[in-house]
């Protein structure tokens, strides 16, 4: 009886916790520009990586591209997005009706907000 626990706990060690790391952040979003608030285009982000469609035709922007996912957004590691716009981060956070939003951010300031598709 006592050998049952300890197998569940190596096993549960030898698959490195047997849950997968899930990102609020992934998934299908709607982009606007913080700027005039025009639409911007189509992220999506899943497992590692993203990919963007720019709504302005021809946009270098546009692209994909790997990330570092976290609790409470991700982090751009390469592509067109950190590139050619200069997107570092996105932070996930909540309107005043509780529905979710991720704003991108360069450096020096937030330049799109996107919503769950």
């Amino acid at each position: 009886m006592r050998s049952l626990p300890i197998a569940a706990l190596l096993l549960l060690a030898a698959t490195g916790g047997g849950l997968a790391q899930v990102s609020p952040a992934e998934g299908n979003w709607a982009c606007i520009a913080n700027i005039d608030g025009a639409r911007a285009g189509m992220l999506t982000i899943f497992s590692g990586s993203y990919g963007y469609a720019s709504a302005t035709f021809g946009s270098t922007a546009s692209g994909t591209g790997n990330v570092q996912l976290a609790t409470d957004g991700a982090t751009f590691l390469d592509g067109n997005l950190l590139t050619n716009a200069g997107i570092t981060v996105a932070l996930l956070s909540f309107d005043d009706q509780g529905r979710d939003v991720l704003t991108l951010h360069t450096p020096e300031k937030p330049v799109l907000t996107c919503r769950p598709r």
